[in-house]
């Protein structure tokens, strides 16, 4: 993914259908939660922005696709993570260690 996918992801709001490409598969799912956060600097140096979406799959798999990201220098970073049962019996977010190739926004289309 590239800087450019701060637009696709900007663009996504709640109720939108999304389709998110990793390495070994494809997801796809309905937008349910977007947070996002302008970067900035603090007195321990540059701190990012990220965009947070929270999307449910049809078979009601919960992921989140954490982004981040710097505007003074090209550098971003995307984590996916799924909502699981824990062996305790809590639900947590999980890592999935994927690699995001790319994010397919309704409007705007495939962007890599």
């Amino acid at each position: 993914m590239t800087r450019e996918d701060d637009g696709v992801i900007r663009s996504l709001a709640q109720t939108d259908p999304v389709q998110v490409d990793t390495k070994h598969r494809t997801l796809t799912g309905v937008v349910y939660q977007h947070t996002h956060r302008e970067p900035e600097l603090t007195p321990r140096g540059p701190e990012p922005g990220e965009h947070v979406l929270y999307f449910a799959t049809p078979c009601h798999d919960c992921y989140r696709l954490h982004y981040t990201y710097y505007h003074e220098y090209d550098h971003t970073q995307t984590r996916l993570a799924r909502y699981e049962c824990r062996p305790d019996g809590e639900y947590a977010w999980h890592r999935t260690h994927a690699t995001i190739q790319t994010i397919t926004s309704p409007t705007g289309g495939d962007h890599e």
